[in-house]
């Protein structure tokens, strides 16, 4: 009797490795699928960046990049796989590259430089007119060279009827103009002083949008005559609406 009890108790002691290997186990499994889902594709992951600065960007259709992905665009006729458009999102007013890609090709010849920039981006079309080209140190008034860009962008404006965003940029060297004792006036001086131009050419004044955010917004830091020079500037954007009648609420994803 008393053996039996021994030996009893020797398998109960005993019972505690069967609870400590199955720990073990799982913990093992743990860290294997930790592992593996630390492995990133590195291609995969590059398009599927691609595939959200598609969807988010004006100018075309959001589109899954990945063939091996395309779940609902099926395959043309030829086998190659038809894009993705992402319910929800529109398709991007296609309008706006047009105009962006004219007035490049416009401003081309005039040999700006980097002193003119134009581009798309969610708004519209922004193009960026720096200090140098439109701006003496200080001042608002707009210089005679500074005529032929901005009758260029008239040329864009006159043909249709989008509002357009006039924001005034600075650097951060303070004003000395005393009539703007702050970068704050100075650079909303400069926008209406644009604004005002292109409403002499024929551009209605109601379609005007006219800010400025003095220094408080750099493109680049102010570490540099070259990049303050980058700093100031007037920013001109034909802003693009999204049809709201694009976007269906009651699509499934939109509303939870």
């Amino acid at each position: 009797m008393a053996h039996r009890k021994e030996e009893h108790e020797e398998h109960h002691d005993e019972r505690w490795l069967v609870s400590y290997a199955d720990f073990i186990t799982l913990l093992m499994v743990l860290f294997v699928v930790l592992y593996s889902m630390g492995q990133v594709n590195v291609e995969k992951y590059k398009q599927l960046a691609e595939s959200m600065r598609t969807a988010f960007t004006v100018g075309g259709p959001a589109q899954v990049v990945d063939s091996q992905i395309n779940q609902a665009g099926g395959t043309s006729e030829d086998g190659s796989s038809k894009p993705i458009v992402v319910p929800g999102i529109p398709e991007g007013p296609t309008q706006s590259e047009e105009v962006a890609g004219q007035l490049t090709s416009m401003l081309s010849s005039q040999n700006l430089g980097n002193e003119v920039s134009v581009q798309t981006n969610i708004e519209g079309v922004l193009i960026s007119l720096s200090e140098r080209l439109i701006f003496k140190d200080g001042q608002i008034d707009l210089p005679p060279e500074s005529f032929q860009v901005l009758d260029t962008i008239v040329e864009m404006l006159r043909p249709i009827d989008n509002k357009v965003r006039l924001v005034g940029h600075t650097n951060n060297t303070p004003s000395t103009n005393p009539l703007y004792p702050g970068n704050w006036e100075l650079s909303l001086a400069r926008a209406t002083s644009v604004a005002k131009y292109l409403i002499n050419s024929g551009i209605a004044p109601e379609r005007f949008i006219i800010s400025g955010q003095g220094e408080y917004a750099p493109v680049f830091p102010n570490d540099t005559e070259e990049h303050k020079a980058m700093n100031a500037r007037v920013e001109i954007v034909i802003i693009y609406k999204i049809d709201s009648n694009i976007i269906d609420i009651n699509s499934p994803g939109i509303l939870p």
